[in-house]
C-alpha cells in the first residue's frame, strides 16, 4: 500500500511538471523570497495578486524551493486564515488526480492528513474537480474541490529555511 501511495505521488508530480512545460511561466521576481512569513512552525508565501491554475501554482512554489501548502490541522488553518483575503480563493497542495476520492498531499505523495471540507464538499461537479482550494464559507476558510484549471491565488509552504526570510 505504501508503494502504491508513493507511486501515486510521483504520478501527480509528473503530471504537474508535464502541464507546466506546455504553458509559459512568468518568472517570479527574486524579492518574493522576502515575502515568506512564519506562521506557527512553517514558512508560507501567500500569493495575493497573480492567479494561476493549480499546475502553474505548483510550479511557482517549486521555483521558490517549496510546494503548494499542505495543512495538517485546524490550528494551522486558523493561523493561516488570518493572513488571507476572504474575497479570494487559494490553491493548496492537495488533489485526487490519481485516484478519485483519495486526496493526496503534493509534498509527500501520501494521503492528506487534514481535510476540512466546506458543507457538501467534495462534490466533484461534472467529474472535473480534482484539486483542493481554500475558500471563504460561512465566515471561515474551508476546503473545496475545484477544477485544477481555474486560476486562483495560491499558498506555498517553504522547505528550505536558509533561502527564505
Amino acid at each position: 500500500m505504501a508503494i502504491e501511495r508513493r507511486m501515486l505521488g510521483i504520478f501527480v508530480l509528473l503530471l504537474a511538471w508535464a502541464n507546466s512545460q506546455s504553458t509559459p511561466i512568468t518568472q517570479m521576481p527574486q524579492n518574493t523570497l522576502q515575502n515568506f512569513t512564519q506562521i506557527g512552525s512553517k514558512l508560507y508565501y501567500i500569493e495575493q495578486s497573480s492567479k494561476s491554475n493549480w499546475f502553474l501554482a505548483a510550479d511557482k512554489c517549486r521555483q521558490l524551493n517549496g510546494t503548494l501548502a499542505n495543512l495538517v490541522d485546524e490550528e494551522e488553518l486558523l493561523e493561516l486564515s488570518r493572513k488571507l483575503n476572504p474575497s479570494s480563493s487559494y490553491w493548496l497542495g492537495v488533489n485526487d488526480l490519481a485516484i478519485q476520492g483519495v486526496y493526496t498531499a503534493q509534498a509527500t505523495g501520501y494521503e492528506a492528513e487534514f481535510l476540512n471540507w466546506a458543507a457538501g464538499q467534495p462534490d466533484n461537479i461534472g467529474g472535473k474537480e480534482h484539486c483542493v482550494e481554500l475558500w471563504y464559507d460561512l465566515n471561515v476558510f474551508r476546503m473545496n474541490d475545484a477544477s485544477c484549471e481555474i486560476p486562483f491565488l495560491f499558498i506555498c509552504e517553504g522547505h528550505e529555511k536558509s533561502n527564505m526570510c
